[in-house]
């Protein structure tokens, strides 16, 4: 006779494995989101490197993972996916249409504005319009370049939200240009990216921030020689430089937590000190109308749209920050009716405010006099005020310029970190800190080319190197979404842009033309970023082609 074991056994039996399973899921549960909670709000990473934390400290809980096993293989369904399991098959993802994260749509119209304002108002407004005088000496041409760059941003931003809306992935530009071209392409620009627009914009902005510094500091001037090797001459402004970007190496190499301290701390200085500055020439006064005249040229002709393109290199590097849209496409409430408003008043916005500086700077002082200044906006404070005007002015610029950098060297990291984890970049650019958790070997990669690239000269010499390379691939992301719309007609689309496809076609057109006239016109000046291109190109056909 078989033995059999009572019924009743079996279901207490059954009943304690349940009430087992049920305890150490919750348990899992409630380390996964401790993990999850510690890892965001104490190493800062990026959205693709979350699951490194993540598996390291679940490893540690050896104990539960038989637990963890069970719970996967009895209690969910084909259909359901564990919180481990689901976070690992979103990461390793390969449809550009579907998120990373799990993300909220819970920005609104105010803090979407917010983003983008804070992208793009920076350092360009500071060092900026001293070239642009110098190049059209005309203060209604001079007003004009900054009202086209409003225009573009206004139009480019329209169309990369929807691409944002479309893939909210990390990456950004890398994703829709590996989408929509060969891969040779979208490798281009993340070699770009690191190797000349982000670290020469960082040794640019740098330039900036020392400018203002010897405000208080004469002998940090690009004037004052400290080395010289044969040809090469490091001046004491260099030096000072290299100081500033060894610093923001340290700090984004140990934490970003700290690095995006920083920027807060410095986002209010580069407002207060534009809005303060324009309300102290409305209420005090003190300038001369006669700066504004003549309005229009007397010689102007058909060859002022080859001179207008090399000066719109400085406003195009003002307004470069109005790819933030992107930022929050994916996390918008109601994208179709907020992107555009957040577009509009963010953009609106940084416009007025560029156009009453500039207005500004105008009024209190003439072209020329604008077209001399190394420092323009401590000089037409101290004129207004006095010296304690252009004090408080280039202590603000200073903060705003440091946060900037700050800003470009904690996100530089993005697009060459997706690259890699894609096996078309340089595996140490994949690579994360096992104690600090960020991505080091990238940040201290961007740091060396930004040392390199201020041997370029001044602020208007780095810019002309890479500028229009920046705008190019501006043009042909738009580009891609005339691709993209032909090639996944069905996609989901949150946003699509306004005015299409008239609307994308004008930013193809007037980028076109501003790129063939700065490379024409500044050949020499684009000479370093051709290279750069060139040699990415021989790069991607000897090591990457293959994979």
């Amino acid at each position: 006779m078989r033995w059999q074991v009572p019924t009743d056994t079996l279901r207490a039996l059954r009943d304690l494995v349940i009430d087992k399973i049920y305890c150490y899921q919750l348990v899992t549960k409630l380390i996964v989101k401790y993990v999850h909670q510690k890892m965001i709000h104490q190493y800062g990473l990026m959205p693709s490197d979350r699951n490194a934390p993540l598996r390291q400290s679940l490893r540690k809980q050896w104990h539960i993972w038989p637990y963890v096993y069970i719970i996967s293989t009895i209690t969910q369904s084909p259909n359901h996916q564990s919180p481990i399991t689901n976070s690992m098959s979103k990461s390793s993802s390969s449809s550009p249409f579907e998120q990373e994260t799990e993300l909220k749509r819970d920005l609104g119209v105010v803090s979407a504005t917010t983003i983008i304002i804070g992208g793009i108002i920076g350092s360009g407004i500071f060092g900026a319009p001293a070239d642009i005088a110098r190049q059209l000496g005309n203060p209604g041409l001079f007003m004009l370049v900054w009202i086209i760059g409003g225009v573009m941003g206004f139009t480019g931003a329209l169309c990369f939200a929807e691409l944002g809306a479309m893939m909210p992935r990390s990456g950004g530009q890398y994703v829709y240009l590996k989408e929509a071209y060969p891969p040779i392409v979208s490798f281009l620009y993340g070699w770009m990216d690191v190797v000349l627009i982000q670290s020469a914009g960082l040794a640019a902005i740098g330039v900036v921030c020392t400018n203002y510094l010897g405000y208080f500091i004469p002998i940090v001037s690009p004037d004052v020689s400290v080395l010289s090797l044969g040809p090469v001459v490091v001046s004491s402004q260099q030096v000072v430089i290299w100081i500033l970007l060894a610093f923001l190496c340290f700090a984004n190499y140990v934490g970003v937590r700290f690095g995006g301290l920083v920027m807060n701390l410095t986002t209010f200085a580069k407002v207060s000190a534009l809005v303060g500055l324009a309300l102290v020439a409305v209420i005090v006064g003190g300038g001369d109308s006669s700066h504004f005249m003549p309005l229009i040229p007397p010689d102007l002709d058909a060859g002022i749209f080859t001179l207008m393109g090399p000066a719109m290199i400085g406003a195009l590097f003002a307004y470069q920050g109005w790819t933030n849209t992107n930022a929050v496409a994916g996390e918008v409430k109601d994208p179709q009716k907020v992107l555009p408003r957040a577009i509009f008043f963010g953009l609106g916005l940084c416009t007025v405010v560029y156009m009453a500086v500039n207005w500004t700077y105008l009024y209190v002082l003439s072209i020329d006099e604008i077209a001399a200044s190394q420092r323009v906006a401590s000089d037409v404070a101290e004129r207004l005020v006095g010296p304690i005007g252009g004090s408080l002015i280039s202590a603000a610029v200073m903060i705003s310029t440091f946060g900037t950098m700050n800003g470009i060297l904690l996100f530089s990291t993005r697009i060459p970190y997706a690259m890699a984890r894609d096996g078309l970049f340089f595996k140490s650019f994949g690579h994360v800190h096992s104690r600090y958790q960020t991505p080091s070997r990238a940040i201290v990669a961007v740091t060396i080319w930004a040392i390199g690239w201020t041997f370029l000269g001044g602020f208007q010499d780095i810019i002309n190197a890479f500028v229009y390379a920046v705008y190019a691939y501006f043009g042909l992301n738009v580009l891609a979404l005339i691709l993209l719309r032909r090639k996944y007609p069905d996609a989901h689309r949150p946003y699509k842009v306004a005015g299409y496809p008239y609307v994308p076609i004008f930013f193809l057109i007037v980028v076109t033309w501003v790129v063939i006239t700065i490379v024409a016109q500044n050949f020499s000046q684009a000479l370093p970023g051709l290279a750069c291109l060139a040699v990415g190109a021989v790069v991607y056909l000897v090591r990457f082609r293959k994979k």
